[in-house]
């Protein structure tokens, strides 16, 4: 039986003791976060054989194939598409550069901050609700990550040993981020941006890339979807104005961007988030 990615959500948290055989394999593009909960844990991660004790985050890099090879009765895995993180650019630096997910056999950090009845009632049964909106549960969700990854930050490096508050890029990347939020309409011309710094394509598209792990198309591209998916899912605002609001002039151009970005079109994006959403778990299929 084998998670396949094709099948994976952008995020989700799924508990171990769903499973009902044996080598359950799970092969997922993004980032994965085990938290043991009070179990302890064996884990094949990347042909390794790793045994996490009770109370652990284990920070598992994209990418990665494992299973776990038994049932257990607290233990979640939560995963996440970088993508989740657009908004939130500290954050975004960590994952992609910071030191959680860059050891292929993973990063164990015991959990002394929150207890483990804490973080069910806190984060787990609001996530797993079955009335509340997908907005909120994406807000939870994230919310939890920052709170695990702060904590670790502290717990391990007090001064923060990747800041790059006076690197050339994060300079770069911030002056960037800031015409974003200040223009009211996205540009998907990266060479406008560069103009407007005064620099050249390849500066930019090198400083986004370091600070922010993507390329500066795709990290405009998911500030637009994610503007559109807010006005989408939180105004009553036509399709055309929407589409206008994020800088197309032609409705047809929105529709087939929004389409190829997010697999939907965006009417049916609006009519879906108003729906009741189901039970968050991990989709999978038999395999031989």
């Amino acid at each position: 039986m084998i998670m396949q990615n094709k099948t994976l959500r952008d995020w989700a948290i799924y508990r171990l003791n769903d499973f009902h055989t044996f080598h359950h394999q799970i092969d997922y593009a993004g980032y994965s976060i085990l938290y043991t909960a009070i179990d302890e844990v064996k884990i094949h991660l990347n042909e390794h054989e790793i045994f996490i004790p009770a109370e652990t985050f284990y920070f598992i890099p994209p990418k990665s194939k494992f299973h776990i090879s038994e049932n257990h009765e607290n233990a979640i895995v939560l995963w996440f598409q970088i993508e989740v993180f657009v908004h939130r650019l500290e954050f975004l630096y960590q994952i992609e550069k910071g030191m959680f997910f860059k050891d292929p056999k993973g990063l164990a950090v015991s959990n002394t901050f929150m207890p483990y009845q804490e973080i069910v009632n806190n984060y787990y049964l609001p996530i797993e609700g079955k009335d509340i909106n997908k907005l909120l549960k994406k807000h939870m969700l994230t919310n939890f990550i920052e709170f695990i990854l702060i904590r670790s930050l502290i717990d391990r490096d007090p001064t923060l040993e990747h800041s790059t508050k006076n690197s050339y890029e994060k300079e770069i990347a911030d002056r960037f981020v800031a015409i974003l939020d200040e223009e009211d309409t996205y540009n998907f011309t990266v060479m406008y941006y560069a103009d407007k710094l005064h620099i050249t394509k390849r500066t930019l598209d090198s400083a986004i890339q370091t600070i922010f792990g993507c390329s500066t198309k795709k990290y405009i591209t998911g500030q637009a979807l994610e503007k559109a998916k807010v006005l989408l899912r939180g105004t009553s605002l036509p399709v055309k104005n929407i589409s206008q609001d994020i800088g197309f002039s032609e409705e047809s151009n929105f529709h087939n961007f929004f389409k190829k970005h997010s697999g939907v079109t965006p009417k049916e994006f609006r009519t879906n988030s108003n729906s009741t959403t189901p039970e968050i778990e991990f989709n999978y299929s038999d395999t031989e």
